[in-house]
């Protein structure tokens, strides 16, 4: 799932924590007594689906509460990490339903290789686009109001003025021309803080330490499709992509090419 760099300042499996909960997503099960009425049958697909969804969210905060570092990291570290996450993946990987069972193995798999000591797959680009594209199937049949958010080259397109304040969802579809991946990372200005969101990035303190508090993130690659699930306080926000241009690593980060928006939770 996607590393922490300084400069991108979260960890995509993602840094800081998001306390969510949510309902909804997944498949239908037959207890093989007999034909059970289609009432009944919707009935046990929203319970599944609302299970499935719960136990994402719960993984997801504690995803965002990890750190695993990109460069030679720790055996304490990596063991600190699968301790958190092990158990919430075992909640999800007990309800998947079975579209998902593919997608939710290879991540536990990767998980499981933090616990002996490998981090490769975790902080691979392949094994966040996994758990992102699996969270955006997932929200279509969630109970929730989900904004679509266009990541171009180099600018989102389709931000809301206001998003909902408390639970919600977000899809990012990367666009991109110049094969590109795009991020969407989502900070929560300070309260009272009128700066522009140029302004607060152009801002040295706030290159050292962030824009502002984390408050969610989504990841794409090109022309890839990804979500994630939001729980946002009311107040300001700003959406930035640090991921540097061209894709390599010494290129300056996609927002000082104006990819970066702002918007409010209401």
């Amino acid at each position: 799932m996607r590393r922490m760099r300084s400069r991108r300042i979260i960890h995509l499996v993602l840094a800081s924590t998001l306390v969510l909960g949510i309902a909804a997503c997944g498949g239908d099960d037959d207890d093989g007594g007999g034909s059970a009425s289609p009432a009944n049958d919707d009935a046990d697909a929203t319970d599944e689906s609302a299970a499935f969804c719960d136990a994402l969210v719960a993984a997801q905060d504690a995803l965002f509460s990890v750190e695993v570092s990109e460069d030679d990291p720790s055996d304490e570290e990596m063991q600190a990490a699968f301790e958190t996450l092990d158990p919430a993946w075992a909640d999800v990987e007990e309800v998947a339903p079975a579209q998902h069972e593919e997608t939710v193995e290879a991540l536990g798999d990767a998980i499981d290789d933090l616990g002996d000591g490998d981090a490769t797959a975790y902080n691979d680009d392949a094994t966040s686009s996994q758990y992102f594209g699996m969270v955006a199937d997932t929200l279509e049949s969630c109970d929730l109001e989900t904004a679509e958010v266009t990541a171009l080259d180099y600018a989102f397109a389709g931000v809301p003025e206001t998003l909902p304040a408390g639970r919600s969802g977000l899809v990012l579809v990367n666009e991109t021309e110049n094969d590109e991946r795009h991020e969407f990372i989502i900070f929560k200005k300070a309260d009272g803080d009128t700066r522009s969101a140029e302004e607060i990035l152009n801002d040295p303190a706030a290159q050292e330490e962030g824009p502002g508090e984390f408050a969610g993130a989504v990841f794409a690659v090109p022309g890839g499709t990804a979500g994630s699930f939001l729980d946002l306080a009311p107040g300001d926000y700003i959406a930035v992509c640090f991921i540097p241009v061209g894709g390599g690593e010494d290129g300056p980060p996609h927002f000082t090419e104006g990819m970066f928006a702002e918007f409010s939770a209401a």
